[in-house]
């Protein structure tokens, strides 16, 4: 007999499999056996897979929605198509609020910087009724069955009365801003004139200007369809001004300098015509023994600078010596005298 070649196998990530000398039919044998093992092992971890693509693909996780600005927002949304038509008057309002928008843009950028439009109360009415009758004007021509387009000709109406009411309010907010500063710097020029504090008269007198010059500014800003033009905020605010300037800042700076001029101004104050000033005082003489070779004496004035009271002080050793002024052998340790000072002066 022949003898038949040797095959040995061996699988490195599975079991060792090796054999005798064995026939090819055997061999392929075993090699169909190995392989159907290896398929039976990779089967469940194939059909894993499988199955969590098909969930990945069907569950979709929910982020929270990221914050946009409006605009953003407005880009990054979703058409809807299924929307109602617009009409022709609303086409209409808009096209026509289009047309005067960068107008009262302009009127309100130039009262934000702090300025007032000449004459805005007629132009802003003007620029109402001109729109609303041109409006008027194109609802007749494109109407075909005679429809007023009541309710967008009123919004178109409200929109702009709104928009040109808030600028009124700036410029009218401007004016009293002025007058505010002015009457405060006319207080205070008022009072550092007079060095004193101004009596309620012309405190009056000076809030009345203002509030008529108040009216006179206001009348030409304000358009007809704004009632209110806010003249009692403006009074009431002007009113606790000219009340409270003594409390402001620069008015209690200008009091204690007043004050302080008064206080020296005081010792060289002179009065006028004749006037007495009487000043107490007192003298106090030691006298030890001694024939007098030894004096010393001091004088002093205390009080006030501008009526002072004199203190004398003096010793003098002389207690050895008789004295004839009073007849005595000696005089006497202490001697206390009173004294009057008296002042007169003409002016």
């Amino acid at each position: 007999l022949k003898a038949a070649p040797v095959f040995e196998m061996m699988d490195a990530t599975s079991d060792m499999v090796s054999g005798p000398i064995v026939e090819p039919r055997a061999v392929q044998r075993q090699m169909r056996r190995f392989r159907r093992h290896q398929s039976s092992r990779w089967a469940p971890l194939l059909a894993g897979t499988v199955f969590l693509g098909l969930v990945a693909s069907w569950v979709r996780p929910v982020w929270p929605t990221a914050l946009l600005s409006p605009l953003a927002a407005e880009a990054t949304a979703p058409t809807n198509n299924s929307e109602a038509p617009v009409s022709k008057c609303e086409e209409l309002r808009a096209q026509t609020l289009a047309k005067v928008s960068p107008r009262m843009i302009r009127w309100e950028k130039t009262a934000m910087e702090g300025h007032t439009i000449g004459n805005f109360g007629y132009q802003a009415s003007l620029l109402v009724n001109k729109t609303l009758a041109t409006f008027d004007q194109n609802v007749k021509q494109i109407s075909e069955d005679n429809a007023t387009c009541t309710p967008e000709r009123e919004a178109l109406a409200t929109e702009m009365q709104n928009q040109l009411h808030s600028v009124f309010l700036v410029q009218r907010s401007t004016i009293e801003e002025a007058l505010y500063q002015r009457l405060k710097t006319e207080l205070l020029k008022r009072m550092r004139r007079q060095k004193k504090e101004l009596n309620v008269k012309v405190k009056l007198k000076l809030l009345h200007a203002c509030m008529a010059d108040y009216d006179s500014q206001v009348r030409d800003l304000q358009p007809f369809f704004v009632v209110n033009s806010e003249r009692d905020r403006a009074e009431r605010r002007l009113s606790e001004l000219q009340w409270g300037i003594h409390e402001t800042p620069e008015a209690k700076e200008m009091q204690q300098k007043w004050k302080m001029e008064r206080m020296r101004r005081m010792p060289t104050r002179q009065s006028q015509g004749l006037s007495v000033s009487l000043s107490t005082g007192f003298r106090l003489m030691i006298r030890p023994s001694g024939l007098g070779n030894f004096q010393m004496h001091s004088r002093r004035q205390v009080g006030p600078p501008h009526n002072p009271n004199e203190v004398s002080i003096g010793v003098l050793n002389d207690g050895d010596v008789i004295d004839v002024y009073n007849n005595k052998p000696k005089p006497p340790l202490v001697k206390f005298q009173p004294a009057i000072g008296i002042d007169i002066s003409g002016g």
